[in-house]
C-alpha cells in the first residue's frame, strides 16, 4: 500500500474545478471520513440495476437500527423493491406524490417502526407521477426542502434512488450528505460510476454545490481474477473514493432478500451481516467497539500484476 493524499469532496464553480484535499493518515483509500455524531443523509445510487444498491441501502439502516440510531428509510424508486425488501406492498396510498403536489406532509407517509430502528417512507403507485410532476416544473431541490424538518428526529435518512438519471435521482443526490455507489464486479459496472460522476459534475455545476461520494464493491469474490482485476480498476481510477470494506458474495444475502429481512435479522453471525454492519459504523461515524472486527480488505496496489 502507497502513501497518499485523499480529496475529501469536489467544489465546481462556473468557471473551474477546485479540490480540497486532506492527508490521509493511513494510506488506504477510504472515501470522505464522517463526523461522528453528526446526522447525516446517505443516497444509496447507481443507474444500473443488479449492483446491490437497495440491499445495501435496506441492510445499512437495519444495522444502524440494531446499534440504536433512529434511521428513516425513504424508497424513491418507482419498482419499491426497498418497500417489497421490507415485506410492505406498494399501495395505492398517498405518498411522495401527493408530498409535492402539497397535499400532504412527509410525515403523514412515513411508516413507524417496520424493523427495529426504522422508519419508512415506502413507494407508492403514484411515485412514477411525482417524477413527472417535478418534470413538468424543474424542482430539482423539493425533495431536500420536505427532509430538513425530519433531520433534527433522525441519526440518518437513507434514500434508495431509482435505478434511472431522472428528476427522483437528482433530487436525492441533491439532499444528501453523503452519495454512496455500490457497484459490482465487471466492465459494466465501471461504465455505471462514470455516468454518476458526470451527473455529478453537471449538478455540481449548476447548483455550485459539493458532493461527498463514495465507492463500495458488492458481491465480490476475491478468489477470481476478473474481482481482484476489477478491485485494481477502481483503485486505479477513482484511489480516493473507495471504501476500506467490500460486500462479500453470499448466499446469506439472497436467502435473507427473499424472506423480507435484513440480513442482521435473518443471520446476525454471517459474513454479510458484518460487511453490513462495518459499512454502516463507517457511514454514520458509530462507534467501533460494537462492531465485529474487520477484515482486512485487499485493496491492489499499482503495478500489481493479478
Amino acid at each position: 500500500m502507497f502513501a497518499m493524499a485523499r480529496v475529501s469532496y469536489v467544489y465546481a464553480s462556473r468557471s473551474t474545478w477546485r479540490f480540497t484535499v486532506l492527508q490521509s493518515s493511513s494510506g488506504s483509500a477510504a472515501g470522505p471520513v464522517p463526523e461522528e455524531g453528526k446526522m447525516k443523509t446517505i443516497a444509496v445510487v447507481n443507474t444500473k440495476g443488479g449492483c446491490g444498491k437497495t440491499t445495501t441501502a435496506i441492510n445499512i439502516a437495519a444495522c444502524a437500527g440494531w446499534r440504536g440510531e433512529k434511521i428513516l428509510l425513504v424508497d424513491l424508486d418507482p419498482q419499491g423493491h426497498a418497500t417489497l425488501g421490507l415485506n410492505l406492498s406498494v399501495e395505492e396510498t398517498a405518498g411522495l406524490y401527493e408530498v409535492f403536489s402539497r397535499r400532504c406532509e412527509l410525515d403523514d407517509i412515513i411508516i413507524h417502526d417496520v424493523v427495529a430502528g426504522i422508519d419508512m417512507v415506502p413507494a407508492s403507485s403514484s411515485l412514477q407521477q411525482a417524477e413527472e410532476l417535478l418534470s413538468d416544473w424543474p424542482r430539482e431541490k423539493e425533495l431536500a426542502l420536505h427532509l430538513q424538518p425530519l433531520r433534527a428526529r433522525y441519526r440518518g435518512i437513507v434514500l434508495d434512488c431509482p435505478a434511472h438519471a431522472g428528476l427522483l435521482a437528482t433530487n436525492a443526490l441533491l439532499a444528501a450528505d453523503e452519495i454512496l455507489i455500490p457497484v459490482e464486479m465487471g466492465l459494466f459496472g465501471f461504465e455505471s460510476v462514470q455516468r454518476i460522476t458526470t451527473m455529478m459534475e453537471d449538478l455540481a455545476i449548476r447548483h455550485e454545490c459539493r458532493f461527498n461520494w463514495s465507492i463500495l464493491p458488492t458481491m465480490v469474490d476475491q478468489r477470481t481474477r476478473i474481482a481482484r482485476r476489477f478491485l485494481r480498476q477502481l483503485w486505479e481510477t477513482w484511489p480516493d473514493h473507495i471504501l476500506p470494506v467490500l460486500v462479500h458474495n453470499t448466499v446469506g444475502v439472497r436467502e435473507a432478500t427473499s424472506r423480507g429481512l435484513p440480513v442482521i435479522d435473518y443471520d446476525r453471525n454471517s459474513v454479510a451481516t458484518r460487511d453490513y454492519q462495518q459499512l454502516a459504523a463507517r457511514m454514520f461515524a458509530l462507534p467501533a467497539a460494537d462492531v465485529p472486527s474487520a477484515r482486512v480488505v485487499s485493496l491492489p496496489v499499482a503495478g500489481a500484476t493479478l
